[in-house]
């Protein structure tokens, strides 16, 4: 009987170790107080499933041997990234002066310099982004490089997948890097074998699958959109290989999808080469070898003026964690006249929060636009816990209402912008492999600011006193989903 008695005893005991083992690993990581709170919170009020989830994904493990190729893949191309110094945009004068210091940030973290950029063009619509991305494939002589979060293995996205066959089958090399999980639907249809099958070269980026939990994080994703033409033309943004049918929680699902996707030429492409070029060397069984060929500095056309700096800004959970946080809470700093943000997801820490109010009440008009309908109903109600502090600092907070505002987009003074696949949460910041691009140029930052004003014109404003007004339930529901905020 005393055996039976303490097996229980001995169970609560392991229990209760396993809680505080944890709890200290918590306290002792080099992390966000928030981010700590939160998993104390989990860990303590669910126990067995707080332990099972912080086991899973409590902390940024990339793994050994993925870190060493990480490392290994950095200090291949290094040598190639110092060249991109020797480009670097150096006219800082006149209106563009003040935002010099949001340039040196960003070399600093990223080690990536802002560079000339010459041809810029906006893409918004899904169908119309996709014909220029077929119609660069069909043109290319040399390669297509690709890299994406979301390939739909459907609709328009299959017009894509025939190009890339057509330009393998004219000896274009073309290789093509697409996230497990985001993908995981391209895959499970064998889509990725129809393009082995004609030449080109498929690799899932941060595999999912049981025997790797014991090694690393299961939900670090890569999430970032580039794509590569030849070393001559680029494509970054918010948006994935999809189309306007894309609903990945069924057709009920909220939709269409709104995005916004820069092509663009000029010495930023290699910048962008670079990016692709470390993500494929880290996790391709047949890594390029000989990555300067792809990286070439290709001359400047002669009949576009230059008037603009482009900066690439990569971040992730291998070496440059919060590197984009820290270059958008710094932009909405030097916001002098007017800041609008544009995110689907919107789960602010402290550091975002207390720059939008800061801005607004240095007279700075302030607009936040989040899709009005949220594929992440967790994720929009802890957003929406932060609105009335937001409002009564007077910031303007719309809900876009024809579909799922996607676009990652923020502008400040119509001068300098940011546009890319990083979202305003603590899952972009630190957990995602994400990249911004930073744009220091007004023609370029009016046009993306015609963009969002259009979204704009689609939102319904959240008015404060009526807010405030809301049912306690859906109050209270806000504030519980905001307590799991740094760790969503």
């Amino acid at each position: 009987m005393a055996a039976l008695l303490s097996w229980p005893l001995l169970f609560s005991s392991l229990f209760l170790t396993t809680q505080l083992v944890l709890s200290v690993r918590v306290l002792l990581r080099r992390s966000t107080l928030s981010n700590a709170h939160a998993w104390l919170l989990v860990l303590w009020l669910l126990p067995i499933v707080g332990m099972v989830l912080y086991l899973l994904i409590g902390e940024n493990r990339l793994g050994s041997l993925r870190v060493r190729a990480y490392e290994k893949s950095e200090k291949a191309l290094r040598v190639f990234s110092k060249q991109i110094w020797l480009v670097r945009e150096q006219t800082w004068d006149g209106p563009y002066e003040p935002y010099h210091q949001l340039e040196r940030l960003g070399a600093s973290l990223c080690e990536s310099p802002a560079v000339e950029g010459t041809k810029f063009r906006l893409c918004s619509d899904a169908a119309e982004l996709l014909d220029a991305m077929i119609a660069d494939i069909d043109s290319a002589e040399s390669h297509c490089h690709l890299l994406t979060y979301i390939f739909q293995p459907s609709g328009k996205a299959l017009d894509v997948v025939a190009a890339l066959e057509r330009a393998s089958a004219r000896g274009v090399e073309c290789r093509v890097a697409l996230d497990a999980a985001g993908s995981r639907a391209f895959f499970r249809r064998g889509l990725h074998k129809r393009l082995r099958s004609a030449g080109v070269e498929v690799i899932e980026l941060l595999g999912v699958n049981p025997f790797r939990l014991l090694f690393r994080r299961l939900d670090l994703r890569n999430h970032r959109k580039i794509f590569i033409v030849d070393g001559k033309i680029a494509y970054t943004g918010s948006s994935n290989i999809t189309d306007d049918t894309f609903r990945p929680e069924g057709p009920r699902g909220p939709g269409p999808w709104h995005d916004a996707t820069v092509r663009l030429e000029g010495h930023a492409v290699r910048a962008l080469a670079l990016v692709f070029l470390s993500d494929w060397n880290s996790e391709s069984a047949h890594p390029i070898d000989d990555p300067g060929v792809y990286l070439e500095v290709m001359p400047m056309p002669e009949d576009d003026r230059v008037t603009s700096a482009v900066q690439i800004l990569p971040s992730g959970p291998d070496r440059r964690p919060f590197a984009i946080q820290a270059a958008t809470v710094a932009t909405m700093y030097a916001a002098k006249t007017e800041l609008i943000v544009t995110t689907p997801y919107f789960v602010p820490d402290a550091t975002v929060n207390t720059a939008l109010i800061t801005a607004a009440g240095r007279g700075v008009d302030v607009a936040l636009v989040v899709p009005d309908r949220n594929n992440a109903p967790i994720v929009d109600h802890a957003g929406r816990a932060s609105y009335a502090q937001l409002l009564d600092a007077g910031v303007r907070i719309l809900r876009y209402k024809p579909g799922l505002l996607h676009a990652k987009t923020i502008t400040i003074d119509s001068m300098v912008s940011l546009i890319g696949s990083a979202n305003l949460d603590q899952r972009s910041f630190r957990i995602n492999f994400e990249v911004t691009l930073a744009v220091y140029d007004k023609e370029f930052t009016s046009r993306l600011r015609t963009l969002q004003l259009s979204y704009i014109d689609q939102s319904a404003e959240v008015v404060a006193e009526r807010w405030a007004g809301r049912p306690v339930l859906k109050r209270l529901a806000d504030s519980a989903a905001s307590l799991f905020g740094p760790i969503l």
